[in-house]
């Protein structure tokens, strides 16, 4: 599935609606956002099963404020309507690989559990 772009309302309905949303949030004037989109991309098509969104910082400012992004590009992955991962940076094809794996591979009724006893 190619990478979409997101509004509010679009990635509201995305993370209800599927298993697993992996989110960049960018800006058109970053240039290590600009470098991240093939390596997003790519993944994007090795996992066809994910939906891949992009955010437009800029245009989606008050989405931006309230996920509490600093700087861009972030990544951010839902699992079953959690947010399970969010960080700044631009990873490596391996790693950003490897976090889509973890993020496929938890235990999401333990990571409920973890959520309702305060745990992390």
């Amino acid at each position: 599935m190619p990478v979409r772009e997101f509004s509010r309302f679009s990635l509201e309905h995305a993370i209800v609606s599927n298993d697993i949303v992996v989110v960049k949030i960018y800006t058109a004037w970053c240039s290590n956002s600009q470098a991240f989109a093939p390596v997003f991309e790519s993944a994007a098509e090795t996992h066809p099963e994910i939906v891949f969104a992009k955010i437009d910082a800029d245009r989606e400012a008050d989405l931006a404020k309230e996920f509490e992004i600093k700087a861009v590009p972030t990544l951010m992955i839902f699992r079953e309507k959690i947010l399970v991962f969010k960080e700044a940076g631009a990873p490596p094809p391996p790693i950003l690989e490897e976090v889509i794996r973890q993020a496929q591979g938890l235990d999401m009724d333990q990571v409920r559990k973890d959520i309702e006893s305060g745990g992390s």
